[in-house]
């Protein structure tokens, strides 16, 4: 049995204006896709589809589910309202059951009278039988029609909005999986079975009993071992639920114990890299202030007393300036060897000397005549009367100046050349201090990372490692001590149905016939009945629970493939209280946590999809599944994984999706929307293409949505 949508219609629905032969769109089994961009009628075919099923439509202002009938004006095209006097909006939705055809509308009339609307709601409903359109008028039956789209135990699971996607298996309650399996792989017959199994073998039992004591109301024996019987009975029930509530105690411990288990290795990792972050922090403290040292001392560097970098350059500088000097030197001597053709150093002859040679009038250096008041005579009385030290030899000579520049810088000539090695060391150093502080840097951050993911916090932990382990250790208490309790009601209740056999078999003994036998062996069979059905569950389910196990995870891997990360593995564990939890492992097969949104939705997908999958005979979903903007958060190898695995899964799927979308190009398709649409014209995926168009721009006062179908 499976259900096909082959046509939703809408007539002034929203900005689907005009009529229903206007704004159709045709389905078909596989993908079908309607592609639109922001506030161009995704939500508002969501809508339709809602009030048919649910009688309930989402409003966007309220940001809430509410009464169709309380959402009317809002649900009606502000195009109509405004042009109109008596329109009606509607949604039709044409369905196929097996070889059976459906078309199911809901209308609305809509009446001016003054400045109000009246609105009249109508239901129709027609069923083809022999290319004959024949009317559905019993409300009953009505009802009956449409929960055949889809009935009302999987709409959680059918019909799914945005962040809905998150919810889809209730992980966080304790019994949310196995409902879900329960619901999707076809076992619910099953379990309702289970229970009435048991409530008849309960009522077959006590009639068993009361007709014992009917014939046998005299014999005193044997009314003492069926009032024995009867005390028995109830407390093996009420021992049996108790096993029930110690086993629930002990999944949830043994639950507590591993995500304890978890902590307390994250507590180690936390304090590991908690201290790597410190020594981390220490030697990027060192690091900075090397180089903050290093950046301070290039001032002091250009002017260094061994090799100032200010002089980098100049080598060619001090060779011109000795040349230079040697000239002016040379110059300045032939200037005074002009003019002084006979220099006598300073102090020689002495003052004695020159009074002789004026008192003798010879010359005592050259040793010729010079005889008084002549040239020489007054050359020689002339030296012997200037002012001795006082006038400066130096003066208006710059030759010991630039001797003295030329000494100093002299020194330099040699280390100038290695200036620019020496620069360059030095920004090999800085650079060096740089890449080693960005390096520590980064390892600081992984580290912060790791502790982040350890369970660390921002400024301190969510918990103390000391509660933690008080925790751990009361868990691990209460895991011995339910285990305890139920090996000791266990054992009660083997004793207990042992005593039973016996008094059955001594009451045989003293008193038997053939009525009597007739209701034990009624009694019996319905007993056997309800051990074969408990049986019966329990091993579709356990062999469900080892299917998930590979097909969850086929279908995780498959979702999530090309994915620069890793997304772990499912694990599906049964538990002693017959329910089932789920977790995620990494590659240490500890707690995989911190997963993305996309990761997170396409884990419940999975789940779903591994359900459907592991379920007894058709292995496809026989209904159509309907999603609003599932792949708000998702990237293009997730939409690209959902629409390769979604036909093998989900016998239809109805996609509302903007991701394709681009206003800016001629077909309104982006690169990813181009090549699902080429893929669909290949044959890889099967289905439809529709895209929202609007050819005038307008508010919601007049704002009209029209489709393109590019695969039909």
């Amino acid at each position: 049995m499976a259900t096909i949508i082959k046509s939703v219609s809408f007539q002034n629905f929203y900005n689907y204006y005009g009529s229903f032969e206007n704004n159709t769109y045709y389905f078909k089994e596989g993908i079908n896709i309607v592609n639109a961009d922001n506030n161009m009628g995704k939500s508002k075919f969501y809508n339709g589809i809602l009030w048919i099923l649910k009688d309930t439509v989402y409003d966007s202002d309220l940001k809430r589910m509410v009464s169709a009938l309380s959402s009317f004006i809002k649900m009606a095209s502000g195009k109509a309202l405004n042009e109109k006097t008596n329109f009606d909006i509607g949604v039709k939705i044409v369905f196929v059951e097996n070889t059976d055809k459906y078309s199911v509308s809901k209308i609305v009339q809509f009446k001016k009278e003054g400045s109000n609307w009246k609105t009249n709601e109508k239901l129709e409903i027609q069923q083809t039988i022999d290319n004959r359109d024949i009317p559905v008028l019993d409300v009953a039956d009505k009802e009956k029609i449409i929960k055949k789209i889809i009935p009302a135990e999987l709409m959680n699971y059918a019909l799914l909005q945005g962040e809905s996607m998150e919810e889809l298996v209730d992980l966080s309650s304790h019994n949310g999986l196995s409902s879900t399996i329960e619901v999707l792989a076809g076992i619910k017959n099953l379990i309702e079975m289970c229970e009435i199994s048991k409530d008849l073998s309960q009522k077959t039992r006590k009639l068993s009993n009361d007709k014992e004591k009917e014939i046998n109301s005299t014999n005193q024996k044997i009314s003492g071992l069926i009032q024995e019987r009867e005390s028995l009975e109830p407390r093996i029930e009420s021992t049996s639920t108790q096993i029930e509530t110690y086993n629930k105690e002990l999944s949830e411990a043994k639950k507590k114990k591993e995500t304890l288990e978890a902590i307390l290795l994250n507590a180690k990792n936390r304090e590991k890299f908690l201290g790597v972050q410190k020594a981390l922090q220490n030697e990027l403290k060192q690091l900075k202030y090397e180089k903050d040292n290093k950046e301070k001392s290039i001032t002091s560097l250009l002017f260094s007393e061994n090799s100032p970098w200010i002089l980098m350059g100049l080598q060619d500088q001090i060779s011109l300036f000795d040349k230079r000097r040697q000239e002016l030197t040379a110059e300045i001597a032939t200037q005074k060897a002009i003019n002084s053709p006979i220099k006598l150093p300073e102090g020689s002859p002495d003052v004695p000397s020159l009074q002789r040679m004026i008192r003798t009038h010879i010359c005592e250096v050259c040793g010729r005549p010079a005889p008084e008041n002549s040239e020489p005579w007054k050359h020689i009385k002339m030296i012997m009367e200037r002012p001795l030290n006082k006038e400066k030899a130096t003066k208006n000579d710059f030759g010991s100046f630039y001797s003295g520049i030329q000494t100093t810088v002299g020194s330099f000539s040699l280390s100038i050349p290695k200036i620019p090695n020496i620069v360059q060391q030095y920004r090999d150093k800085i650079d060096n201090l740089e890449e080693l502080i960005n390096q520590k840097e980064e390892e600081k951050e992984n580290a912060k990372l790791e502790f982040l993911n350890a369970g660390g916090g921002e400024s301190s932990f969510d918990v103390t490692d000391k509660q933690i382990i008080s925790d751990y250790t009361l868990a691990e208490k209460t895991i011995e001590k339910k285990l305890e309790d139920i090996q000791k009601a266990e054992k009660s209740i083997q004793i207990w149905n042992t005593r039973l056999k016996q008094i059955e078999n001594e009451i045989k003994g003293i008193s038997t016939s053939s009525e009597i036998e007739n209701y034990r062996n009624f009694k019996e069979t319905m007993a056997s009945v309800e051990h074969i059905f408990h049986n019966s569950k329990k091993r579709i389910f356990n062999r469900i629970i080892e299917q998930l196990n590979t097909n969850a995870n086929e279908k995780y891997i498959e979702l999530t493939k090309g994915n620069l990360s890793a997304g772990g593995k499912l694990v599906f564990q049964p538990q002693a209280d017959g329910t089932v939890q789920v977790s995620i492992k990494n590659i240490n097969d500890g707690e995989l946590t911190g997963l993305g949104t996309g990761f997170q939705r396409m884990k419940q997908l999975s789940i779903i999809m591994a359900i459907i999958s592991s379920k007894i005979g058709n292995k496809q979903f026989d209904y159509p599944f309907i999603s609003d903007a599932p792949f708000s958060e998702f990237g293009h190898n997730f939409i690209n994984n959902f629409f390769k695995i979604a036909p093998n899964v989900f016998n239809q799927s109805i996609i509302f999706i903007k991701e394709l979308y681009d206003p800016t190009s001629d077909n309104y398709l982006n690169d990813l929307g181009k090549k699902i649409l080429k893929k669909m014209e290949d044959g890889e995926i099967p289905g439809t293409f529709y895209v929202n168009v609007i050819k005038e721009k307008a508010d919601t006062t007049n704002l009209v949505t029209k489709n393109k179908c590019y695969k039909g």
